[in-house]
């Protein structure tokens, strides 16, 4: 696709070849490490993060909506000073398949993708712990409830709806339903990674992501590896919202005090943290991998197809035995 020939809802500006716009992108997928990618690759000297972590500027097309003016998306790359890559990450984008791939690649053409995939199974109970972390859940839902509403939702094709992405955590494991998508518009412009390995050796994981991107990999050796983004449950749900509404409105400045944030972050969870017992039940993870093996198997083939190499233990390549 050239230029002049735009995807579907991707707005003509008179000249945007000249904003500082994202050319490395880390779509996705929520709940597998996309925030500690973002973190560790935002202190390469030779990438600049944007201003917040999730600019979402693509993310209305995930829902057939227009996308804003291409100098909103460049406000969060205003203070680039001539690094390499401007990066962002918004783990929202995946789900919206050939659509937003489309757009990224027609407004930023060269740009680079990474897609993060982690055990859909892990990834559902993560998705619910999130909810509930972030009062969009209730607290006191069951987790075998979430997922008869999630699979009743899913059935009838409406879980993707924004309305209902707090019961998201079953259909978003359906990885196989958009990485055809990916694979052809970017084709060795994607790169897949995954939770597992990430958390394994995140040393490692960033080293090989800076191979690929052409960046020299001795600056990873200085990086800080902390885990980014760890759900943690409250206590008190009023104290909770004003936390999130804080972390929400200060995103830009503590970007610029990660230490800060880390203190602040502490504090409060040695205040109104509160993780309990909860753990995934059995019965549950046996119905979650039932319904996850089909897809899983689709996902492996299209993966093994496009040449990947490295496999976590939850998804087999095509062909083997585990």
């Amino acid at each position: 696709m050239t230029r002049k020939q735009r995807a579907p809802g991707v707005a003509s500006p008179e000249d945007d070849s000249a904003l500082p716009l994202a050319n490395l992108v880390i779509a996705g997928v929520a709940k597998a490490g996309t925030t500690s990618l973002f973190r560790y690759l935002a202190q390469h000297p030779d990438v600049c993060p944007s201003a917040v972590k999730e600019p979402r500027y693509f993310l209305p097309l995930r829902y057939g909506k227009p996308l804003p003016p291409v100098s909103r998306y460049a406000e969060v790359f205003a203070h680039w000073t001539g690094e390499r890559y401007r990066m962002e990450a918004t783990p929202g984008y995946y789900p919206g398949g050939r659509a937003v791939a489309r757009a990224i690649d027609d407004v930023i053409p060269g740009s680079r993708v990474v897609v993060s995939f982690r055990d859909p199974v892990q990834r559902c109970w993560s998705w619910y712990r999130f909810g509930k972390s972030g009062a969009r859940i209730p607290k006191e839902l069951p987790f075998s409830a979430y997922l008869d509403r999630c699979l009743e939702l899913h059935r009838a094709g409406v879980d993707l709806l924004l309305e209902n992405q707090p019961f998201w955590g079953l259909g978003g494991g359906c990885y196989d339903a958009w990485i055809d998508d990916w694979l052809e518009v970017f084709g060795r412009r994607v790169r897949i990674e995954f939770f597992e390995l990430l958390i394994a050796d995140p040393r490692e994981v960033t080293e090989q992501l800076c191979r690929w991107l052409d960046l020299d990999p001795a600056p990873c050796a200085a990086i800080r590896y902390d885990v980014e983004n760890r759900t943690v449950q409250y206590k008190n749900r009023r104290l909770q919202e004003l936390a999130l509404q804080l972390n929400r409105g200060g995103e830009r400045y503590f970007a610029r005090h990660p230490r800060l944030k880390r203190t602040l972050r502490g504090a409060y969870y040695r205040m109104n943290g509160d993780n309990g017992d909860e753990r995934l039940d059995p019965a549950s993870r046996e119905r979650l991998t039932a319904f996850y093996a089909p897809h899983n198997k689709r996902l492996a083939t299209s993966l093994a197809a496009a040449g990947l190499d490295r496999w976590p233990a939850w998804l087999a390549p095509p062909g083997s035995v585990r």
